[in-house]
């Protein structure tokens, strides 16, 4: 789950065709916040309050916590051994559903056995993460590359939640977190109740991350996950689903620029990203709850240093186990893209947007403007510009009230330049100028505009 280059401010320069000058759009990332790294010389260190360094060394911590509940395994499987469900596990059905984005399946099949079974801290886990989920679904925040430092998920704009659902949401975790908390003054050793206690907390940092932009509030819901996981391990150190909380706090804590790593280890904060990594891949192997977690938080790890064939396999071990799970093709996708192999890329983006049209389970509802504008895209790289024409024009025929069409339009106005097709390439873009206006795709097909009405 990346972003694709745009316009975003300034003069476009153009492109030389022939005896023509065809103006293109500045490479720059669309919709992302700018956020450079932090460092001393640009805010001083006086500045580096105990408050700020937190913020520093938290907010990818938190980040990466919610990366590992964006994954299909959020809620993960018990396993009799590795690699295999336990026939016994009466969650399975419900969790099937959940991991195939089939949220409503999901939800009918949790309240059913809660109804029978309403103090079932995980079952209540489990609830709490689909009523999330279905809304971070339907934001497109389900893919990892809104997460990254520059990500959109960072964006400072509120959008209003639907109505009751923050209600909802609170009231099971609030319930689950108090069971946990009766059990746990009954018995201070209840490791199941430490457990999911500690899972309470991380969806609630993943809702204040994603939904409500109170990042503070999700720093210290991390903070108390942690706690409570780390309070498990010194009871039982075998327990070692605990571990991926604690193994993703010292591979973020560890993996901090010097500086920030030099003034966390002044606040109390230290971490180590090589015990961190093999804590996490200790959880793939030997965990219960958390194996398939650990799974897809080592395909961001992988992302994020760049070990694209490691996230590959892992992302196709997913896709065998989850195969109504549109979403695992596009992370795949996204690895070939990184990697440079453009062709892989479009040829994966093809087999989704073939899925659909042969009807296959859990693919009616792809974003399709977006899928083919981003196999268009691929297209585009390996200077097949005709069929990523018609990827773009056949994207840009779909509603207007989704910007991946105006990015396609935006796109296969360029290519109806380079092709002589003046007045289509008028038309796309005034279309995209007139109907979003106010971001920098249509900015930037004003600016063309401009251009070429000065130009002939």
């Amino acid at each position: 789950m990346s972003v694709m280059p745009w316009a975003r401010h300034g003069r476009a320069k153009g492109k030389t065709h022939g005896t023509k000058t065809v103006p293109c759009l500045p490479a720059q990332k669309w919709g992302q916040v700018q956020d450079r790294e932090l460092h001393p010389r640009d805010v001083g260190l006086r500045k580096m309050t105990q408050r700020n360094v937190w913020i520093g060394v938290c907010r990818t911590l938190v980040v990466l916590l919610a990366l590992v509940s964006l994954s299909p395994g959020r809620a993960a499987r018990a396993q009799a051994r590795p690699g295999q469900v336990s026939a016994s596990d009466p969650l399975e059905v419900p969790l099937d559903h959940f991991r195939n984005l089939e949220y409503d399946a999901a939800r009918k099949e949790l309240e059913a056995w809660l109804g029978q079974h309403p103090t079932d801290l995980r079952a209540l886990n489990y609830l709490a993460t689909v009523v999330l989920q279905q809304e971070m679904f339907r934001r497109e925040l389900l893919e990892s590359q809104v997460y990254g430092p520059r990500g959109e998920a960072f964006g400072s704009a509120k959008v209003p939640l639907p109505a009751g659902l923050q209600q909802e949401l609170f009231g099971i975790l609030g319930k689950t977190e108090t069971l946990a908390d009766l059990r746990l003054k009954q018995n201070p050793r209840d490791e199941e109740a430490l457990y999911w206690g500690g899972v309470v907390h991380v969806t609630r940092a993943l809702f204040h991350l994603t939904l409500s932009k109170e990042h503070l509030a999700a720093l210290g819901e991390a903070k108390a996950a942690r706690k409570l996981h780390a309070q498990l391990l010194s009871l039982n150190p075998n327990y070692v689903d605990a571990l991926l909380v604690l193994g993703t706090y010292d591979y973020v804590v560890g993996s901090l620029p010097w500086y920030l790593k030099v003034l966390a280890s002044l606040v109390g904060h230290r971490g180590d990203r090589v015990r961190g990594l093999a804590e996490i891949k200790r959880v793939t192997e030997e965990g219960h709850w958390a194996r398939e977690d650990a799974k897809s938080f080592l395909v961001v790890i992988y992302f994020r240093e760049k070990s694209y064939p490691e996230a590959l396999a892992i992302l196709e071990d997913l896709a065998r186990s989850y195969p109504r799970n549109f979403l695992i093709p596009q992370e795949m996708a996204r690895a070939y893209k990184a990697q440079g192999n453009w062709r892989a890329a479009a040829e994966a983006y093809d087999a989704i947007l073939a899925k659909y049209a042969a009807r296959a389970a859990g693919y009616s509802e792809i974003p399709r403007a977006k899928i083919l504008y981003l196999c268009g895209q691929a297209q585009a790289q390996l200077g097949e510009s005709a069929e990523a024409l018609r990827r773009y024009e056949e994207a840009g025929k779909f509603q207007e009230n989704d910007i991946y069409v105006f990015r396609a339009e935006l796109a296969a106005a360029g290519l109806c330049l380079q092709r002589d097709r003046r007045a289509d390439a008028l038309r796309k873009y005034e279309r995209v100028a007139r109907g979003v206006p106010n971001t920098d795709e249509g900015k930037a097909a004003h600016q063309i505009l401009k251009q070429l009405q000065a130009s002939y």
